[in-house]
């Protein structure tokens, strides 16, 4: 097994992502090795390692809450009519997933029981709870 470093910057990031690579050309089926086995252990560190500095330097937004709403319209098979119903109007089922308009407190709380949304998905976050890079 192979000395395992913190990563730290990209440098490190992109020594730990090849290592990764390397895992993986010199035994294809290392996922199938399991617990006990060194390579996999190594493995199973630097992907760790390697998906805590992402997290912190490289976060992925949440989706905007209109995509969360088209989807799980599409997962439910339901039709804009249904949104129609939930939200009232037409127009703002429109400026809702135009983006033109943020889904208030009400419409999340009528799109919880139409699609199961989390509320927290569709509503505006504060500024200081979002993560800093």
């Amino acid at each position: 097994m192979a000395k395992i470093t913190a990563v730290n910057n990209d440098a490190d990031l992109d020594a730990a992502v090849a290592r990764v690579d390397e895992l993986f050309k010199a035994n294809p089926d290392i996922l199938d090795a399991g617990p006990g086995n060194p390579e996999y252990e190594e493995l199973n560190a630097i992907a760790d390692l390697v998906f805590a500095y992402e997290d912190i330097h490289c976060p992925i937004p949440d989706p905007p809450p209109a995509a969360f709403i088209q989807y799980e319209l599409e997962r439910l098979g339901l039709t804009r009519e249904a949104l129609t119903s939930a939200l009232g109007r037409p127009e703002l089922v429109d400026a809702v997933l135009s983006r033109r308009q943020e889904v208030t407190p009400e419409m999340a709380d009528a799109l919880y029981e139409l699609l199961d949304i989390d509320v927290r998905d569709l509503l505006p976050q504060p500024a200081a709870s979002l993560p800093h890079p």
